[in-house]
């Protein structure tokens, strides 16, 4: 039977339900995990801030890690507030023993986004020593990369410097956070393959509480299922994209939006409806928004269109001849295809008919004969296809919309197509006309 990855998250509590294993074990289970945990701190602290907390026996986290071990090995291992140099040592000596084989992602935790302290004085020392030769990625942020190299990090130059020196004190692969960064957000990445740049953009004003955990937690859950480092930080920074611009507020700061709200729930929707449009976008992880005729980014203006997504081909014919439409638009830009395109949500396949005849040649009052159906696969995703005959229309065919011109062709001197689907139709017509000893 085929499990999801078991992540142990080593970390402190939150109240506030934002940061620390909170935010890891809702992260670990949006990316397809399951969170174990292991409790390294108690603290007391809200969206707001932290006013204090405790640290938990290293004797005693030794204890919760090795009886998670005791249960199956998990497939990876995500760190995030240790707090003292007892949970480090103990920490270190479960890796060693018995994780060296899986992931681990250190998420080095000197402070809280808000700035407050959540480790004891000069941990940075203890955790170089003992964890980041362990580390298959760690995820300082500006700060934590000024504590481990002991220089200024605040702009894109000293980011990669700075990246490259802690990937030089034995860490496997570095991701430097510039979310702390003036201007624009930016990310970078160092393995031994090179530097990789995420850059970004600031999707809400302020800070959002629980970002670093739910980033290195996602990271470490999509290595762990498989994917290279370049792989789990695209991911996992789509995936934080998207729940920072599901943010909510509290009284005292924001807290991240990690899945899907639940309501408040239109009157007239079906919960057993076979589709639903996804909440956040999958190019740049912004909210859909509704709109008509199709949900659109709030941040990129995507257009979300179903997939498989229904589509309509036009076959117009007159005096033995074809009407071809150029593409005014990508995909295949400038090639000659059928008419056509989308059905819109709510709408009829007919009714796409009528209207694409419309929008594309300005023709109208026609009648249709679905003669057909066929599928394809486009840079739109796949495309399930009605073929539609189209007679008796009035007016003279005029190129709009997004095609360019339009040509009367005869069967036989059509080339190839924009479209497989629509080469098709026309192999199928030239095999009708042969068959009834048309010329």
């Amino acid at each position: 039977m085929k499990t999801r990855p078991v992540i142990l998250l080593a970390g402190g509590t939150d109240p506030s339900g934002g940061a620390g294993l909170a935010a890891d074990i809702k992260s670990c289970s949006a990316m397809g995990g399951h969170g174990c945990i292991c409790v390294t701190a108690i603290t007391v602290q809200n969206s707001g801030g932290v006013q204090s907390w405790l640290p938990v026996s290293h004797n005693t986290i030794l204890q919760q890690m090795e009886t998670t071990c005791d249960d199956g090995l998990p497939d990876g291992v995500k760190t995030g507030m240790l707090g003292s140099i007892g949970a480090v040592e103990a920490v270190a000596d479960v890796i060693r023993r018995r994780l060296s084989t899986v992931p681990y992602v250190l998420d080095p935790v000197l402070a809280a986004g808000s700035g407050d302290g959540l480790a004891e004085s000069s941990l940075e020392h203890s955790i170089i020593q003992h964890l980041l030769p362990l580390a298959t990625l760690v995820t300082p942020n500006l700060d934590e990369a000024e504590a481990f190299t002991g220089k200024t990090v605040r702009d894109r130059k000293a980011m990669e410097q700075a990246a490259l020196t802690i990937r030089d004190m034995g860490a496997e692969n570095v991701l430097l956070k510039g979310g702390h960064l003036k201007g624009e957000p930016a990310d970078v990445l160092a393995t031994e393959k090179g530097i990789t740049w995420f850059p970004g953009s600031r999707i809400v004003a302020g800070k959002v509480h629980g970002t670093g955990c739910t980033l290195a937690s996602s990271c470490a859950t999509l290595l762990a299922a498989g994917y290279s480092p370049e792989e789990a930080v695209g991911k996992a920074l789509v995936y934080l994209k998207g729940a920072i611009s599901g943010s909510f507020n509290r009284r005292l700061g924001l807290l991240l939006g990690h899945f899907p709200a639940m309501g408040p729930v239109p009157d007239n929707t079906d919960g057993s409806a076979f589709y639903r449009t996804p909440r956040f976008c999958p190019a740049c992880g912004g909210e859909l928004v509704t709109a008509q005729p199709h949900p659109v980014c709030s941040r990129c203006g995507l257009v979300f269109y179903r997939n498989p997504l229904p589509a309509v081909i036009l076959l117009l014919e007159k005096d033995g001849k074809i009407l071809l439409a150029r593409r005014a638009a990508a995909p295949a830009k400038g090639q000659l295809g059928l008419p056509g395109g989308f059905v819109d949500l709510g709408e009829s396949a007919e009714a796409a008919a009528a209207r694409e005849l419309k929008e594309e040649t300005t023709l109208e009052n026609a009648s249709f004969e679905l003669i057909g159906a066929d599928a394809d696969h486009t840079e739109y995703g796949s495309v399930v296809l009605y073929i539609y005959r189209v007679e008796n229309w009035h007016g003279t065919p005029t190129a709009m919309d997004d095609v360019s011109e339009l040509v009367w062709t005869g069967i036989d001197s059509v080339g190839k197509l924009a479209f497989p689907a629509h080469d098709r139709v026309i192999s199928r017509l030239r095999k009708e006309r042969s068959s009834n000893g048309d010329c």
